[in-house]
């Protein structure tokens, strides 16, 4: 027996409210760890114990289910009672992306996310694919040997977006889409696509307690709901773990029958849209989830446009309608704007104006009126500029990329959608570009001449308060004023300004004809111009065709339309296989799944639980898999069990392709076991039959158990007592970096250490060679 290895103990903490045991993952990627707490906060701890990201859930009615990292580690998707899901970024602390599990929710059972790998069949799948811009930074050789072969995929995958500048933050709305208000959160949103990413495809896997499992790749491109794949005597089954390989499209699901004497059920999932789809779906994923994106960020832009927009109107009508009623009773039919034009033309002031100018509106109510208005059409202008045009060029960018998808992939293809609706997405975006583009040109204009109207105003106020002849400097003064450009202001903008035909909430007459226009396959571009000529020459049009808040409302129906389409097609490719049941598990016992490669067409699955009634035993389930073309079929399932003495089983982690790590807690000494699972050539391998056949433990006395899978000596003094545990094993390690990690949280659920193997002897062997030894 080799002595056991100690761990080097990175991280040890007390926290202020005790752990749910469940609710703990590690980061894959950074030495991040994420739990919630008793009380429903969420927190995400640096290894010195500094706090990254803190989230308290107001409502007393929701709970948090499931926490899960990205397989990259850049978000944490937090799923609550109500079967939203919540994908944050510990970069910004911000809530990037949400979205439902399904309508109706009771709950989530389970959350996983995975990462598979997308395997090409085209010609140059064989040879070492580079992308192009990596290639021509070596030698730039393009003979036969050297130059990659798929140039269609290549050029699909020439990131265009890095070249157009970044997006402007927004301000604070007080609301979910605050993720666009800081500039870490926004580029988190929109990160770059890598070309690396396109031969692979995260999958999030989502079970709720009514049994429905719901799919969703690239973060928030949704594939849909489906029903549970077994029910038993009318009650669904639901997903307690999920498991899956990167070189496997087929995952494994472990169903659980909710009552007593919990029931578990092996189903695998081929999820056949990996292997048999289009090898453009992670690009066609990803670049909809930006488009999405852009689509939520587009409407805060134009909620933003409108709220400015109205900002400018609210303090000048209320002054506007103060003197209207006045002049109305005083005056006989004269308003505002031309008792304002008959003083700029004639320099005479009506009683009434004059008493309105002193009186009520006044040096300060100038200033708030000069400052309501120019501050509103200079923000509006900024979001124009800088938000708005930006954003459609970048929808416009993605919809090429999908026009030139569909139209090489030809009309044959499985992709959802065809050219036609892509060309009609691009129009209703030819059309906001058009409106925004005639909103910025108007919103100059403006600003011009209102600050001849305010500058005219101001001096009209000083001169008829003075009540005396003007100095020669006021003369001076008024002499600067373009009087014009005055006047020109009142008949056109003051009360009836053109900006209102794009942004008042205008009575929609002809909105079902404008709809139906675009619905029958005729776009709307043609359409919107003709009637903004009508628009300006003071003709009838169609008042609701021009108004930025319904055409962007319009392109998110089109483009949600498209993204259903797309999910539609890629969720009849997913299947679900014949349910075999694998053993009785006791309430909240440990439970785990892992799943390995034995050849290119064969998956082993390794259930291990703790059977009811036996808190000693580990039993292990392995189900072998033939896949083929994307679809499974059962080669074989078998069962082995070893009872560990007469200590209590707390928990169950799969390490590894080889190792088992289980906490023993042998009379409240607690130890770390690792047991080898997948091996024979061990002094205690694990020995499977054929499942459904009598099973009989290989039983062990305690000084055995120790003798023999006791490998590691947990840290510490004996005071603190691993209850459960998390593991971080070889996917989290960089090259030489040894990344793998072992979480221990103590029974008062209070305390938790973070621990690292120790580096060892290269002359004894590495640790994965003393773990499996016995």
């Amino acid at each position: 027996m080799a002595t056991a290895s100690e761990f080097q103990v990175l991280s040890e903490k007390a926290l202020h409210h005790a752990a749910d045991p469940g609710l703990i993952a590690y980061c894959p990627s950074m030495d991040l760890l994420a739990l919630a707490t008793t009380d429903q906060q969420v927190f995400i701890y640096r290894l010195n114990g500094q706090r990254v990201y803190g989230a308290v859930q107001k409502s007393d009615k929701l709970r948090v289910e499931s926490i899960r990292w990205k397989p990259n580690g850049q978000l944490l998707a937090i799923a609550w009672s109500d079967g939203s899901v919540r994908l944050v970024s510990p970069e910004s602390s911000k809530i990037v992306l949400q979205f439902s599990a399904g309508d109706n929710v009771g709950g989530v059972t389970c959350m996983s996310w995975a990462t598979n790998t997308i395997h090409r069949f085209s010609s140059s799948s064989s040879r070492t694919v580079e992308s192009w811009g990596a290639f021509l930074a070596k030698d730039g050789d393009l003979s036969d040997e050297k130059a990659p072969l798929d140039l269609p995929q290549d050029l699909s995958l020439i990131d265009i977006e890095i070249s157009l500048p970044k997006l402007s933050v927004l301000a604070a709305a007080g609301n979910s889409d605050d993720v666009f208000s800081s500039r870490s959160s926004l580029d988190a949103l929109f990160r770059p696509f890598d070309p690396k990413d396109n031969s692979s495809i995260n999958v999030m896997v989502v079970g709720t307690k009514e049994g429905n499992i719901h799919l969703s790749i690239y973060d928030s491109f949704e594939i849909g709901s489906f029903v549970s794949p077994i029910t038993i005597d009318g009650a669904p089954c639901h997903l307690l773990r999920h498991a899956s390989h990167p070189d496997f499209s087929t995952h494994a699901l472990l169903m659980e029958l909710p009552v007593s004497g919990k029931s578990l059920y092996f189903v695998p999932m081929d999820l056949r849209f990996i292997s048999a789809s289009s090898e453009y779906l992670s690009l066609l994923a990803s670049r909809s989830t930006a488009l999405n994106n852009l689509l939520r960020y587009i409407h805060q832009v134009q909620a933003l446009m409108i709220s400015e927009w109205k900002s400018t109107q609210e303090l000048p009508s209320r002054f506007l309608r103060n003197i209207n009623e006045t002049l109305a009773e005083k005056e006989d039919n004269r308003d505002i704007v031309q008792a304002l034009y008959h003083s700029v033309a004639t320099g005479h002031t009506f009683p009434s104006v004059k008493e309105w100018l002193v009186d009520e509106l006044s040096e300060r109510g100038h200033k708030r009126w000069d400052k309501a208005v120019t501050t509103g059409l200079e923000n509006l202008r900024r979001l124009v500029h800088e938000n708005m045009l930006p954003a459609l060029e970048r929808c416009s960018i993605i919809l090429s990329r999908f026009l030139g998808i569909v139209k090489f992939q030809g009309s044959n293809s499985s992709m959802g959608f065809t050219s036609q609706q892509i060309n009609l997405i691009m129009d209703t975006v030819a059309c906001l570009h058009l409106i925004s583009s005639k909103i910025l040109i108007q919103v100059v204009d403006e600003l011009e001449l209102f600050s001849s109207f305010s500058t005219w105003l101001r001096h009209e106020i000083d001169r008829l308060a003075s009540d005396s002849s003007l100095p020669n400097e006021d003369v001076e003064k008024e002499s600067s004023i373009d009087h014009s450009k005055v006047l020109l202001y009142l008949q056109t903008t003051m009360t009836s300004s053109p900006l209102a035909t794009y942004l008042n909430d205008i009575p929609s007459d002809g909105y079902e004809e404008t709809w139906t226009h675009s619905k029958y396959g005729l776009p709307m571009f043609d359409l919107l111009d003709k009637e903004l000529q009508k628009q300006e020459q003071g003709l009838p049009y169609i008042r609701s065709l021009p108004r930025v808040d319904l055409l962007c409302e319009f392109l998110q129906q089109q483009a949600h339309s498209i993204f259903g389409q797309i999910a539609e097609a890629e969720k009849r490719n997913v299947l679900f296989g014949k349910a075999q049941i694998v053993g009785v598990v006791e309430a909240d016992g440990p439970v785990d799944m892992w799943m390995g490669v034995k050849d290119n067409n064969t998956s082993q699955t390794h259930v291990a639980f703790v059977p009811k009634g036996s808190s000693n035993v580990v039993h292990v389930v392995r189900v072998m898999l033939s896949v083929e073309n994307g679809i499974s079929s059962q080669h074989s399932i078998e069962t082995s069990a070893i009872q560990l003495g007469t200590g209590q089983v707390r928990d169950i982690k799969f390490f590894d392709d080889s190792n088992l790590f289980v906490l023993w807690d042998l009379e409240g000494i607690v130890s770390l076991l690792s047991l080898c699972y997948a091996s024979t050539d061990t002094a205690c391998p694990l020995s499977y039959t054929p499942h459904g056949h009598a099973t009989i433990p290989i039983s062990l006395n305690n000084g055995d158990v120790l003798e023999r899978f006791s490998r590691h000596k947990l840290p510490g003094d004996g005071s603190f007592k691993p209850h459960k545990m998390e593991v971080r094993g070889k996917a989290g390690s960089r090259g030489k970096e040894d990344l793998r990690r072992l979480f221990l949280l103590g029974k008062d659920r209070i305390h938790y250490k973070i621990v690292k193997f120790a580096a060892r002897d290269p002359s004894k062997g590495d640790l994965d060679q003393d773990v499996s030894m016995s």
